[in-house]
């Protein structure tokens, strides 16, 4: 009975040693993640060029914008929330709402600004083939920036203009 009594004991104080070990982990965890958003914070460089580099993703009319575009297919509403965007050095931002704006409503200029965001940065091999398809698709839906683009890439070059899902089903 005294060595399942000290046994007991043994592994009590055994795990509560291991607790402390991993609040204390968490705690180093904690620090260091608060350190690096102090330093994401502190970094504006990509946004310095911009009037106090504030950007007010609470603004009641954005919302109101992006809503409308997204779920009833406003265009001007769409334009509008863009320029905020841009106008804002957010336009990479503005992806994820083009991307809804494009896929529900079928949108040229929304597959256009997709294009033109993922032509913007180094991507991943899917979303350079995302890129070229929202250029084709937006040449196909007949917008004025995809046509010339497209002139450049393709036509200007001798090479046949692709389908756009015949780039969006391949691999």
């Amino acid at each position: 009975m005294k060595n399942i009594i000290f046994l007991s004991f043994f592994l009590f104080l055994a795990c509560n040693k291991n607790v402390d070990k991993k609040n204390d982990l968490k705690d180093n965890q904690k620090s260091e993640l608060e350190n690096i958003l102090e330093k994401e914070n502190t970094n504006t460089e990509e946004y310095t060029q911009y009037k106090d580099n504030k950007f007010d993703f609470n603004d009641k009319q954005l919302y109101e914008n992006l809503k409308k575009a997204i779920y009833e297919g406003d265009t001007l509403a769409y334009k509008s929330a863009s320029k905020h965007y841009i106008i804002n050095g957010r336009y990479k931002e503005f992806l994820y709402y083009a991307i809804l704006m494009a896929e529900k409503n079928n949108y040229k200029e929304a597959y256009w600004d997709i294009s033109s965001i993922l032509a913007s940065g180094q991507h991943e091999l899917y979303a350079s083939q995302y890129e070229t398809y929202s250029l084709l698709k937006s040449y196909e839906m007949g917008d004025k920036g995809a046509k010339q683009s497209v002139k450049n890439i393709y036509i200007d070059k001798g090479k046949k203009i692709p389908k756009s899902s015949s780039i969006y089903c391949s691999k």
